[in-house]
């Protein structure tokens, strides 16, 4: 008996381990367990009451006895997946008791049948300790085959059920025979029938729980490659700020200088170097408080091509938009480029780290066009405007293609984008265009050099 679980393991690869133990239900669902069997237990007393109207009182079953046979039952059912296996032999117990000639009447009617079906039903799907069930469950048939087989030896069990011996039957096997197949097969449908849904429910069960395990193990995983994406994008973001400083304190520093040199020749070409290097200040401390803002999380080690040590391009800006249209032709992608500037030049004299956000995004947008679109053509608009809030710059990217099958992204390259924007506070929109196509528009804020909002 021990090794009945792995055998049948073994040739029914498909079920769950036999150390697996499905979990129990929450305390709601064994409440609703409670509520339904005492709800099933008046359903079958009303029916016992309807069959009583059509029985003979001198066949009758007495209530109480009737009543309590049900009970034994049905009640069970209360806590049939808190303790399925006890619950089971209750119900066997009464099912038993229930199947004498004098209350057999009870013992097959239908609530009682069903009753005692889902007993077994829930022993199989529900049960912890499987060991234990296939011992308790080899009991139970070995005691219905003996009660079956006594029962058809002894003529009390034909005249419970009102059964005859026909002297001319008009099938091929005699009575007694027909009879006893009958009842095997009946019995056969009854039990297989209770342990085989059981042992799908079981298996269904396990595997549910793998499911939702997967589902959970790749909702975490994703959730640290989203992590390790932004925060790899926030240090690039960082580095490239950081050259944007640099670039403000040395030219504070060679300002500096040259006002300490023409100081004493010549004081007003002094003050002027004075304001420039006032300027640079400010400004160094503006992009200084958004790389704070960005560097929330420091315990990322640097990679790639441009690690400690190697060789860096000046970071790029507004005034090389051209040089990225120029390269996404030659990468098979036409852009055209439209301005719109509600000042002359404004765009080409943007801060530095504005300047650098708008080009990274409007290259990563025209990035996703050439890998998630089947377009060949897009439009990059570059526009400034002002209003209550001060003034901003927007970069639009749009396209008329269809989505690439099979060229999901992971979705990096659009939380960058949000990020870039959140740094400057920009809003993005990103989504479908009417009737096909495809549109990236981010609208950043320009800041004054003493940490407000521009006022036009």
């Amino acid at each position: 008996m021990r090794r009945l679980p792995e055998r049948l393991q073994r040739r029914l690869p498909s079920l769950p381990p036999a150390d697996w133990e499905r979990p129990t239900p929450a305390a709601k669902g064994l409440r609703r367990d409670m509520l339904l069997a005492l709800a099933f237990l008046l359903l079958a007393l009303l029916m016992h009451e309807l069959v009583l109207s059509l029985t003979e009182k001198e066949d009758a079953v007495q209530r109480p006895i009737a009543f309590l046979i049900l009970s034994a039952l049905i009640l069970p059912l209360m806590f049939r997946r808190r303790w399925p296996i006890p619950m089971m032999l209750i119900g066997s117990v009464a099912f038993i008791a229930s199947s004498g000639s004098e209350t057999y009447t009870v013992g097959t009617q239908l609530c009682a049948q069903l009753a005692y079906f889902l007993g077994i039903y829930t022993a199989v799907t529900w049960a912890k300790n499987r060991r234990a069930l296939w011992i308790s469950m080899t009991v139970v048939l070995l005691a219905m085959a003996v009660w079956i087989i006594v029962s058809l030896f002894t003529s009390d069990l034909f005249a419970a059920t009102g059964m005859r011996m026909v002297d001319d039957p008009a099938g091929l096997l005699p009575a007694d025979i027909a009879y006893s197949l009958y009842s095997f097969l009946m019995n056969l449908m009854y039990f297989g029938g209770a342990i085989f849904l059981g042992l799908i429910s079981w298996s269904n069960a396990y595997s549910n729980e793998i499911v939702k395990e997967q589902a959970q193990r790749i909702a975490d995983q994703a959730q640290q490659l989203a992590d390790r994406a932004v925060n790899e994008e926030r240090l690039r973001i960082a580095r490239e700020l950081h050259d944007v400083i640099a670039h403000h304190i040395a030219s504070v520093g060679v300002q500096a200088s040259a006002a300490r040199l023409v100081h004493d020749r010549d004081p007003g070409k002094s003050m002027e170097l004075m304001r420039g290097i006032e300027t640079s200040a400010r400004s160094a401390v503006q992009e200084t408080r958004s790389l704070l803002g960005v560097l929330r999380e420091n315990d990322i080690s640097e990679s790639g091509a441009e690690s400690a040590g190697g060789i860096r391009r000046p970071e790029p800006s507004m005034a090389q938009v051209q040089d990225l249209v120029t390269a996404n032709k030659l990468h098979g992608l036409t852009v055209a480029l439209s301005r719109d500037e509600h000042e002359a030049g404004f765009i080409e004299n943007l801060p530095a780290g504005l300047s650098l956000a708008l080009y990274r995004i409007s290259g990563e947008a025209l990035s996703n066009v050439r890998r998630h679109s089947t377009a060949h053509t897009a439009t990059l608009s570059v526009r400034s405007g002002s209003d209550e809030e001060g003034a901003w710059v927007e970069v639009e990217v749009t396209d008329d293609g269809r989505p690439r099958p099979d060229s999901s992204g992971s979705g990096f390259g659009l939380r960058g984008i949000r990020e870039r924007a959140n740094l400057h506070h920009g809003l993005v929109e990103i989504g479908p265009r009417i009737p096909r196509g495809w549109r990236t528009r981010a609208r950043l804020r320009v800041v004054t050099q003493t940490g407000s909002r521009t006022m036009s």
